[in-house]
């Protein structure tokens, strides 16, 4: 239920809500916010083997209300503090969070019926894509001699500063 409460609360920044780039990083980032936890708020918190090897800095108070102030009322934000316990005895269940007071709070959800839908990509029409146009313009290739033929390209100097082939000019 702890990812729940993480996911609830990206769905409405749209941001991770604990960026963390490591495991220590991470747990200070959740203190930060939610504050250190205690043995009195979760009972066997110093038997853990984490904070046994570590000692982390005393965040006293949940910052989180003034983070999510804007985006919940204050139904809202219990039930994420909810999804936010530390301890997992305390923590919302699934059917406890089913039948919280936020899900009947108004705005009420639309039907599921009412959700837009789009095709599949799988059952839509395919498109074929046309093939592009070969090249034009090796019509002067067939007015050459057998001679020039084979010997292939090749420019020709002219007095006046400009080469010369078939079919165009070169000036330098």
């Amino acid at each position: 239920m702890w990812s729940v409460g993480c996911i609830f609360a990206e769905f409405l920044t749209m941001k991770p809500l604990f960026p963390g780039k490591s495991e220590v990083d991470q747990l200070n980032r959740i203190f930060k916010e939610l504050g250190t936890p205690s043995e009195k708020i979760w009972p066997g918190y110093n038997e853990l083997p984490a904070v046994k090897k570590m000692t982390f800095a005393d965040h006293p108070y949940n910052n989180l209300r003034s983070r999510f102030g804007t985006y919940l009322t204050d139904v809202g934000f219990e039930l994420m503090n909810k999804f936010l316990t530390y301890n997992p005895g305390r923590r919302i269940t699934a059917d406890e969070a089913k039948k919280h007071e936020y899900f009947r709070e108004r705005p009420l959800p639309i039907d599921p019926s009412m959700f837009p839908t789009w095709p599949a990509k799988s059952e839509m029409a395919r498109v074929k894509k046309s093939s592009p146009k070969a090249p034009e313009g090796g019509q002067q290739y067939k007015n050459l001699d057998d001679d020039e033929a084979e010997e292939g390209f090749r420019l020709t100097l002219a007095s006046q500063g400009a080469a010369q082939g078939l079919g165009f000019s070169l000036k330098f």
